[in-house]
């Protein structure tokens, strides 16, 4: 049996860390290790947490120099994913993410 952490990892597609699943499902009040089934795939905390495994694809860093790219998402990609992600937040009653950068001041004080 499948537990919940494997398809979690089954569905993003793009290795990320164990680790970071593991925190996802802690916040979402799910058990790593529970098996994975029909009912467990159409909750709202297994919803969220795939929504949140996958918005973790967008705010990885890349790593760019000349003409090469290390690990990085064409924008392209970062939308579908961001569109993906905001369908289960928006199923599950959540706030979407902005599809667009925001952008940011720094001060310094």
């Amino acid at each position: 049996m499948k537990t919940i952490g494997q398809a979690l990892i089954d569905e993003i597609h793009i290795p990320i860390p164990f680790g970071y699943i593991e925190n996802v499902c802690i916040k979402r009040n799910l058990d790593v290790f529970d098996d994975f089934d029909y009912e467990s795939s159409k909750s709202e905390a297994y919803k969220g947490a795939l929504a949140d495994c996958l918005m973790s694809l967008v705010q990885a860093v890349n790593f760019s120099e000349s003409d090469k790219s290390i690990g990085s998402l064409t924008e392209d990609q970062r939308q579908a994913i961001t569109l993906k992600a905001n369908g289960l937040y928006k199923e599950i009653g959540e706030s979407e993410i902005p599809t667009r950068p925001v952008p940011t001041v720094y001060i310094n004080c």
